[in-house]
């Protein structure tokens, strides 16, 4: 599916077990990711300012929120060459919208000290990186906003295609840390679980309705959509700006 277009997001936590056999029944219905179909590891890097903005802001429920992460990708074996991105994902109303600029990783760095990456800045980058650049000039540059926290996961990955409508996600192995390090893909130093237990985040991304197979499927595996953010996760279990600030103010109405 084209990941630059508004959809709508549910999230099923389901016990590793029953997670692998959700897995095979979608592997029976959508295509793996080519070139992925042992899965692939994901390392994210996201931002927030000190105060932790981007966190009050969900926990909130604030309808128009933006967060920012770096994003590498590849595996040691070399099956998945190293990819990075910058990723602004942008939630409105109940759907979200990821806009995302691809850069060298070595790039990464400079973001990482509150400057626009040298590459983003090139004239011949297109339209919607430009558009990348400009909310980076405003979350980053003017808002402040650091790198806080480093998750990694394990990821397999089905998807109906560029010009299809829905896209399936399962992670696991959630680790964190935080005591930042560049970016380096297939990375195993992380030592701090998300969760106590092995569970499968799923994913399921859709734009516009939800197929038939899948209301099917949310019986036959009693799915129930629960909100689990990673970065929000990583943060309630280790981060003393949230740890020790479990009650705080309400916005003004």
């Amino acid at each position: 599916m084209d990941a630059t277009q508004d959809r709508i997001e549910f999230k099923f936590l389901l016990p590793a077990e029953e997670g692998e056999l959700f897995r095979e029944y979608v592997a029976g219905i959508l295509p793996v990711d080519r070139g992925a179909e042992n899965g692939y590891p994901v390392i994210s890097e996201y931002y927030d300012t000190p105060d932790r903005h981007s966190y009050w802001q969900k926990q909130w429920g604030v309808a128009n929120r933006r967060r920012v992460r770096a994003r590498v990708y590849g595996r040691n074996d070399g099956l998945i060459p190293p990819a990075g991105f910058i990723e602004i994902k942008h939630k409105l109303d109940g759907d979200g919208v990821k806009r995302r600029a691809a850069l060298p990783i070595s790039a990464l760095g400079e973001l990482s000290l509150g400057k626009i990456p040298t590459p983003l800045l090139a004239a011949n980058r297109s339209r919607a990186d430009q558009h990348v650049v400009a909310e980076l000039e405003d979350i980053i540059v003017r808002g402040g906003a650091r790198p806080v926290v480093q998750v990694r996961y394990d990821r397999m990955a089905y998807d109906s295609g560029p010009e299809g409508t829905i896209r399936v996600t399962f992670d696991t192995g959630l680790r964190c840390r935080f005591d930042l390090k560049p970016l380096i893909p297939d990375d195993p130093d992380f030592h701090l679980r998300v969760v106590d237990r092995d569970i499968a985040v799923v994913e399921v991304k859709t734009i516009g309705s939800v197929p038939t197979w899948l209301r099917i499927a949310a019986g036959r595996f009693q799915l129930q959509a629960q909100s689990m953010s990673k970065y929000c996760q990583s943060l309630e279990r280790f981060d003393p700006a949230i740890t020790k600030n479990p009650l705080p103010h309400q916005p003004a109405a």
